[in-house]
């Protein structure tokens, strides 16, 4: 059973990391990424601009990497990779983390 699970996982990471690498894809289309869309795309797509959308516009702010950069590597892809890595590895300790927790309260 263990070894069945560890195989699962080193597959999953493969087919993980092949994702990542080929991320700087989307750089190839003129379309922004879905839900990645500005105000003015959604007015231009809906005709309006939900009052909600509006009104928590500026709180969902987050973005690691500016416009997925890295300051100091002057190559676009290369911040595309790695924006998808570390979300990955981010991913990957928040269920770590959460399975840590819920192995202790048994």
């Amino acid at each position: 059973m263990k070894r069945g699970v560890d195989n699962n996982l080193k597959v999953s990471i493969i087919i993980l990391f092949a994702l990542a690498i080929l991320t700087p894809l989307g750089l190839l289309t003129q379309n922004p990424a879905f839900g990645e869309w500005t105000e003015e795309e959604i007015k231009k797509m809906l005709g309006f601009v939900p009052e909600g959308l509006k009104r928590y516009a500026e709180v969902y702010k987050f973005d690691l990497f500016d416009g997925y950069s890295v300051k100091f590597i002057h190559n676009q892809y290369i911040g595309y990779i790695l924006s998808a890595l570390i979300g990955i590895a981010v991913i990957f300790a928040i269920f770590l983390l959460l399975k840590h927790l819920m192995t202790e309260r048994k």
